[in-house]
């Protein structure tokens, strides 16, 4: 019994050895991959987070340089996304006495 148990084991173990470096291999492309695009979207990043602080530091300049301009922009934003997002009061339903009193 025992003699059986290794030589299946042995004849075995050139499978286990051929998934083993396969799964290596795979996790190895797939390491790759991930750093790679680590590498990409690290670069993109940096990118976006300097365009985002020129765009900002424009802003500031041009609110210091138009603050009346900049206030009256603003609130009509504010407005336009309160239209949009239902901030208007006359969707709300008010009930009379008379809906209370069947």
């Amino acid at each position: 019994m025992h003699a059986g148990i290794d030589k299946a084991a042995q004849a075995a173990q050139p499978v286990v050895d051929n998934l083993a470096s396969r799964a290596h291999a795979g996790v190895d492309k797939v390491t790759g991959l991930l750093s790679s695009a680590q590498e990409k979207l690290g670069g993109s990043s940096t990118q976006m987070s300097e365009k985002c602080s020129e765009l900002s530091a424009q802003g500031k300049e041009y609110v210091k340089n138009n603050p009346g301009s900049a206030l009256l922009a603003a609130v009509g934003v504010g407005f336009i996304l309160a239209k949009l997002l239902g901030g208007s009061s006359d969707r709300h339903e008010y009930r009379n006495y008379r809906d209370y009193r069947d």
